[in-house]
């Protein structure tokens, strides 16, 4: 449950700012022609560092332990949240976002291999697992537009980033509870593993597929909510409407 959590966790406050950044645009003084524009350079740090960091975060997992790491990312990325829900300064919300993206960047290579750790039905798991991420993505536009229809942009980022920091020190109870495998014994599997042959082959084509798939699945989880804001006008410009909308696109695609 954690696991899968956390994976929804992930997706939802990495695309908080997609929806939000024309709200808070308009709070730093932006016009409303200009204010989504001016805003996205700032969120773009956060995407380069989500995937930059994946590696140090895979280190952090080696010699340390994974449920520490699952730890550190619940609570990092919750308090980074927070601090950008509350900054004052179109900098403090780079910075804000920037933290977001180098904790964000601990799941995928962490908590996917929690889940594949576990043994049994390892296809079934990961699928179930893609299913929580992709909610992630469908709650983010849904929770924002709602959170702010409420509130403002503000407590979009302050509420789950609480939410994100109670599951993190839930993890920590329930990780000292059951203990971490030992890096040795995660070493020594991995000795016995080994590489299969044509293995650089096959990472070369992973790396192109994933690299385009990232581009688009990137770009369309940015412009889909702020296309609704824009392209409804005169129909709807409630945030909550449009965000609901986004949200039930990104929903079924999760199970495509």
């Amino acid at each position: 449950l954690y696991l899968n959590f956390g994976h929804f966790t992930n997706h939802m406050l990495m695309l908080i700012f997609a929806k939000a950044a024309f709200s808070a645009g308009i709070d730093f003084g932006f016009g409303k022609d200009g204010a989504y524009a001016e805003m996205i350079p700032y969120g773009i740090p956060s995407l380069v560092l989500f995937g930059a960091c994946a590696p140090l975060a895979a280190l952090g997992a080696d010699h340390w332990n994974r449920n520490g790491m699952l730890t550190v990312f619940f609570i990092g990325i919750g308090l980074s949240s927070i601090l950008t829900g509350f900054a004052q300064s179109l900098l403090q919300i780079g910075f804000g976002l920037a933290f977001i993206g180098v904790f964000a960047s601990i799941y995928h290579p962490v908590g996917i291999a929690m889940v594949i750790e576990g043994g049994g039905k390892i296809g079934w798991r990961l699928g179930m697992n893609g299913v929580w991420g992709n909610m992630g993505v469908a709650a983010a536009p849904l929770v924002t537009g709602l959170t702010i229809a409420q509130f403002d942009w503000r407590m979009a980022f302050i509420i789950p980033g609480s939410v994100s920091i109670l599951t993190g020190l839930g993890f920590l109870v329930f990780g000292r509870s059951v203990g971490a495998r030992s890096i040795e014994a995660t070493r020594q599997e991995k000795e016995l593993v080994g590489f299969a042959p044509g293995w650089k082959r096959a990472l070369v084509s992973l790396a192109l597929v994933t690299a385009a798939g990232g581009f688009v699945f990137g770009a369309m989880t940015f412009l889909i909510p702020r296309l609704f804001d824009v392209r409804m006008q005169g129909i709807s410009e409630d945030l909550a409407v449009t965000g609901t909308l986004a949200a039930l696109i990104y929903a079924v695609a999760a199970f495509a």
